[in-house]
């Protein structure tokens, strides 16, 4: 699978520099060269009519860019192009202090890139995380430098192996909340992973205090408001790699699939204004997705389901509680059945997961086990 690393680039010299920026500049207006030829041409672009309409009048104009970086500012003049023609508006112009290199053009020595610029070979040194050093062995592909604020940054597409895919023998449910932000049991209810949401709880509460208190101040002063995004951006993204690896480093242990829920379009959807806030408070999105991509990386399967009615079912008998409301114990009115609200949840969960794996792979259900929970 495609890995892309992100890896901030150490002090640069004065030319180095000065040749990275002109290279740049000269990459933005290859692209936009590109789009005007584009729309000269007076087709709809594919990767053959723009090159012999005006590869060798552009390639002759740039002789400080490699040719490679020529054909890709073509490529990306060609998706620019593409998507204005499906969405409309002002015709495009490219802005992005970004260049591109095809794999086979940089090379990856001494914690550093050694890439063409200016018509020479330049060497560029990076920061290279520790937990990075393992990927940087392997084949890499495209890479990307571009400036964020006043730093530099390189994005590196590397192809990493995966591991050989387990045969599970059950199934891992995973509900995320608010209160607990990751509870994972098996189909019988044991309990494998849990999460508590005071450590978000104490950070969001903090950030909005800090940032209302900023704004406050600046505004007096300055009319303009303060924003602690990037901090909330770095701590969110920290902790759900955490809570991603951990996940799928027990489903692996187990031999056991992760099933997840569908939320897609949950904020979006008409709720109360306590809930909606809530939901905000943390991206799930970010972390499902650290999940997903580090579940294919150890060959763990990951499986999606329905959220409907996880956590009003009981997950001893299957009855569904109509009247259950929000209350963190969950009591079966039917069998008697007691268990944490998240907890009872993730148990549905894993039922509906592993009726969905035996579906898939066509295996029958095993002797004495309960029937997923069923809507009655």
């Amino acid at each position: 699978m495609k890995l892309t690393l992100k890896m901030k680039m150490r002090s640069l010299t004065r030319n180095k520099e000065w040749m990275l920026e002109q290279s740049i500049e000269a990459f933005k207006a290859c692209v936009n060269d590109w789009l005007s030829a584009i729309a000269q041409l007076g087709e709809k672009p594919n990767r053959g009519n723009p090159h012999r309409f005006a590869y060798r009048r552009i390639r002759d104009r740039y002789p400080q860019l490699h040719s490679n970086v020529v054909r890709d500012a073509m490529n990306l003049a060609i998706e620019i192009y593409r998507s204005w023609l499906k969405n409309g508006g002002e015709f495009p112009e490219f802005h992005s202090d970004v260049i591109y290199f095809k794999g086979v053009d940089v090379k990856i020595e001494n914690n550093g890139l050694v890439v063409p610029l200016m018509g020479k070979r330049v060497y560029l040194p990076l920061y290279v995380p520790k937990k990075f050093r393992k990927y940087l062995q392997y084949k890499h592909g495209r890479v990307a430098i571009k400036r964020i604020g006043r730093d530099w940054y390189a994005f590196v597409s590397v192809n990493v192996p995966e591991k050989e895919p387990i045969k599970p023998i059950g199934a891992i449910g995973v509900d995320l909340g608010y209160y607990n932000l990751l509870v994972a049991s098996d189909e019988k209810g044991r309990e494998v992973m849990r999460v508590q949401g005071d450590v978000l709880i104490e950070h969001k509460e903090h950030l909005e205090k800090l940032t209302a208190r900023r704004q406050r101040r600046l505004m007096k002063k300055f009319g303009i408001y303060a924003k602690t995004n990037h901090r909330d951006r770095r701590f969110v993204s920290d902790l759900n790699h955490k809570i991603a690896k951990e996940l799928v480093l027990r489903a692996r242990q187990l031999n056991r699939v992760i099933v997840l829920e569908n939320l897609k379009g949950l904020k979006s959807q008409r709720r109360p204004k306590p809930l909606r806030k809530i939901l905000h408070r943390w991206s799930y999105a970010d972390l499902i997705s650290k999940i997903v991509y580090k579940a294919k990386l150890y060959g763990v399967p990951v499986i999606f389901v329905s959220p409907r009615g996880t956590s009003k079912t009981c997950s001893n008998c299957g009855y569904y509680v109509r009247a259950f409301k929000d209350e963190r114990v969950f009591r079966c009115p039917k069998c008697g059945f007691i268990a944490d609200r998240d907890l009872n949840a993730a148990r549905n969960i894993a039922k509906k997961g592993l009726e969905e794996l035996r579906k898939q792979a066509f295996l029958p259900a095993l002797k004495g086990e309960a029937s997923s929970p069923q809507r009655r």
